[in-house]
């Protein structure tokens, strides 16, 4: 038996044997993982480092290029606090319309970042013109013509696109408005002027709803006076064409309580009068954001809304009622225990009222997020005010009414009074209720003037901008940090891209994986031709031109002969039933090798001390002929249409004792006839008779069918696989091809294999370096060329 140290190759590449001495290896899914290994990253990685390190290399500098023509850019920061409690505010105190609301803070960012603010700002800016404390115009400016509508709107969109508003943090009812500009003083003059403009539009806006009501005061106030004096000239004349007779104590109580319920009428008229004008001011100040929006707001009341109202004002005319017959029962009511009854009623009803009330805003809010635009955001709080108007409104509305369906029951009882008491009891009733209500509404008249003047809004600036000192982009580090992290990532992805889409067979393992059996790699000889010839094509030696591709015969020392001396033991032993007599050499494709290898792997095998025939059966482009410096003709073409000699070796060339060539012959017009005849059949039955080792070298596999022919007449077929060249899917074919003809062991071998181009220079992989020739590494003496003979034998 065969020592297994004389042929490690053939056993260390995870080959199996059958029965019949064939090579075969486990699919892929059996033999490897799916999974690619830290190794083969490594391996593409370093395979790949000359892109990986471009792609670094171009996004680093492109950010940096782009990163450094940046104009700087600073930012300003002005903050504002927003009073998001409100209260009742001073009109409506005076005016009884208590209420109580909550602002949002997000809707008074929207309405810091609106048009209007922006267009406020962009006023400003062109009145200003120049950067504070310099001559350099705002750079916002551009060469519109100044003063027009449209130039300032087109300043205020710039501003809008350079402004960013922004809470401090979450609960905190603290806004930041911050300012971006290429000039730090035109950045902080832009963030503090958008404070001041809005703080400014704040109490604009505040006040112009006093002062709708303070005018409906005054025109109240006006009717009233003449109203006064219109009741005193009735009384006067009254009494100066009357005889005045004392009412009795029934009629004095009705025209108390008329008096009572007269001055609550003036009071609900008092206030719904008030609460409309601030709703009129309301739909002004919607209707100049959005035509038409505050009449969508307004419209469709809620039925359970007026009812509740409705019963509230019926339960507030009862509880003044037990509050004017008995005035203690104001400061401990538990007394009546039905006047505690009303009250826990009207407090039940409130409590249902402001549900509905929500819902109802609620429902339309809803409703309005369709329709509103981009101004509907800045419409949320005036849209809850309005609201709480037209409920304010509604309940002073239904009071009123209770109270005049009171009015005229009372007056009804004093029909029994005699006429002229009760006209003197009239008039001295409107008399003095107009007076009440016209001192009353002087006072109001007076207080909600003092309101307008003091009403200063519900924000207030906490912080101007200040002149920033550092411009905040752009950010170098953080630039060409994620430029350099970005470009490795690029470089990477677009490396393992390549790896993944690359079908070129360019080590022994990309064979292995398909399953194929890999004799032998054969190093790339373009380095060694290069030093020892000089790069020549040919050499000559002795008077005979070889190429200088025959490195086994030229250089039989060197690691490429080494490497088909590899060869040579692998495919001896890779017949462990039989000896290999007839060695098959083709490719998938041309320009891949196969005729330089046939010739070295027969002179090795020749070297070895075997008697070896190298026959070119390619006879479509044959090329051993003139590797070997050899006449093509007479050749195997020759033989087989002449007379057949009796011993081949006197028509073959020899180079040495043991080394026998027969070249192609002349051309045929039928190569796949000719090498499928029974004369070729025969011949090489001979030829493996006569000879230890008979090499054939035919044409491309895929090509055409002159290797297929000859296949199953060999022991071996080796197919020769150019590393960067050949795909691993000709490959397949090709092995297909062979098999389906029922060829013996098909073997495959690695041809031009380079280390580092393959492996990329990763230390793993470097043993390849030291065994397959990457370099010239020699183990003892440089050996020199060998000094072939050629002779041919007669």
């Amino acid at each position: 038996m065969a020592d297994k140290r004389a042929f490690p190759d053939a056993l260390s590449n995870g080959a199996q044997q059958n029965g019949t001495g064939r090579h075969f290896y486990p699919s892929q899914s059996d033999a490897e993982s799916d999974e690619i290994s830290f190794h083969e990253i490594l391996e593409v990685l370093f395979k790949n480092k000359w892109i990986i390190l471009a792609c670094f290399v171009v996004v680093l500098a492109a950010v940096a290029l782009y990163t450094l023509q940046m104009d700087p850019e600073y930012e300003a920061m002005s903050t504002v606090y927003v009073q998001t409690q409100q209260s009742n505010d001073q009109l409506s105190d005076l005016l009884g319309l208590n209420q109580l609301t909550r602002r949002n803070v997000m809707n008074e960012i929207e309405i810091v970042k609106s048009r209007k603010i922006a267009t406020r700002v962009a006023e400003q800016l062109i009145d200003i013109e120049k950067v504070p404390g310099t001559d350099q115009t705002l750079s916002m400016l551009g060469d519109g013509r100044v003063g027009s509508e449209a130039y300032t709107l087109e300043v205020a969109q710039e501003l809008q696109e350079d402004i960013h508003v922004q809470p401090v943090s979450r609960g905190v009812d603290v806004i930041e408005i911050i300012a971006t500009s290429t000039v730090p003083e035109e950045a902080s003059l832009i963030s503090t002027l958008w404070a001041m403009e809005y703080v400014e539009y704040n109490r604009t806006s505040s006040r112009a709803r006093m002062t709708a009501s303070k005018d409906f005061l005054r025109g109240i106030t006006e009717q009233f006076n003449t109203q006064l004096r219109e009741t005193e000239a009735d009384l006067t004349r009254f009494f100066n064409e009357e005889r005045l007779v004392a009412p009795d104590e029934e009629a004095v109580q009705l025209l108390e309580q008329i008096n009572l319920l007269q001055r609550q009428l003036y009071q609900a008229q008092l206030q719904r009068g008030s609460a409309q004008a601030e709703i009129r001011a309301l739909e002004v100040e919607i209707d100049a954001i959005k035509p038409g929006l505050a009449d969508q707001i307004s419209s469709g009341d809620n039925a359970m809304v007026e009812q509740l109202t409705s019963a509230i004002g019926e339960l507030e005319i009862q509880i003044e009622r037990k509050y004017a017959r008995a005035p203690r029962l104001r400061d401990d009511p538990t007394g009546d225990p039905d006047l505690m009854n009303a009250l826990n009623e009207k407090k039940a009803l409130e409590k249902r009222l402001t549900e509905s009330t929500q819902n109802l805003i609620n429902s339309r809010a809803g409703s309005l997020g369709t329709s509103g635009e981009s101004g509907l955001t800045m419409l949320n709080v005036l849209r809850k005010q309005l609201m709480d108007k037209e409920i304010a409104a509604g309940a002073a509305t239904v009071q009123a009414d209770l109270i005049e369906k009171q009015i005229r029951a009372a007056e009804w009882q004093l029909g029994d009074i005699p006429r002229k008491d009760i006209i003197l009891k009239g008039l001295q009733r409107n008399r003095e209720t107009t007076e009440n209500l016209y001192i009353a509404l002087v006072e109001k008249l007076q207080e909600a003037q003092i309101a307008e003047q003091s009403e200063l809004g519900y924000v207030e600036v906490i912080d101007e901008a200040i002149v920033p000192e550092e411009p905040v982009r752009p950010r170098v580090r953080i630039n060409l940090l994620l430029a350099a992290l970005g470009g490795l990532i690029f470089g990477i992805g677009l490396a393992f891209i390549r790896n993944a889409i690359d079908n070129k067979v360019r080590k022994p393992e990309d064979l292995r994986k398909r399953g194929h059996s890999v004799v032998g790699i054969v190093p790339d000889m373009e380095r060694m031709i290069k030093t020892d010839f000089r790069g020549q094509d040919r050499v000559v030696v002795d008077n005979h031109e070889y190429s200088t591709r025959m490195i086994s015969l030229l250089n039989p020392l060197s690691p490429i002969a080494e490497g088909y001396r590899r060869v040579r033991t692998n495919i001896q032993f890779s017949h462990p039933d039989g000896e290999v007599r007839t060695i098959m050499v083709t490719s998938p494709g041309p320009g891949e090798g196969k005729t330089v290898t046939a010739l070295n792997l027969a002179i090795t095998i020749a070297q070895a001390g075997r008697r070896t025939l190298y026959i070119d059966a390619d006879l479509r482009r044959p090329q051993g002929h003139r590797m070997m410096g050899l006449s093509r003709e007479p050749g195997l073409v020759d033989l087989l249409f002449d007379l057949m000699p009796d011993n081949i070796e006197q028509f073959a060339t020899t180079l040495d004792s043991y080394l026998y060539v027969i070249p192609a012959g002349r051309d045929v017009p039928n190569p796949a006839e000719v090498l499928g005849s029974r004369k070729m059949k025969t011949f090489l039955e001979r030829c493996a008779q006569d000879f230890d080792v008979v090499i054939i070298d035919t044409p491309p596999t895929l090509l055409v069918a002159d290797a297929l022919i000859l296949a199953t007449q060999c022991d071996v077929s080796l197919v020769i696989c150019s590393a960067g060249q050949t795909n691993w899917q000709a490959v397949d074919r090709c092995v297909e091809a062979l098999n389906g003809v029922g060829a013996g062991v098909i073997d495959t071998l690695l041809n031009r294999f380079d280390a580092k181009a393959a492996y990329g220079g990763y230390k793993y992989s470097y043993g390849y370096a030291y065994e397959y020739g990457y370099g010239n590494y020699y183990y003892g003496q440089s050996p020199t060329a060998s000094r072939p003979r050629a002779t041919r034998k007669v």
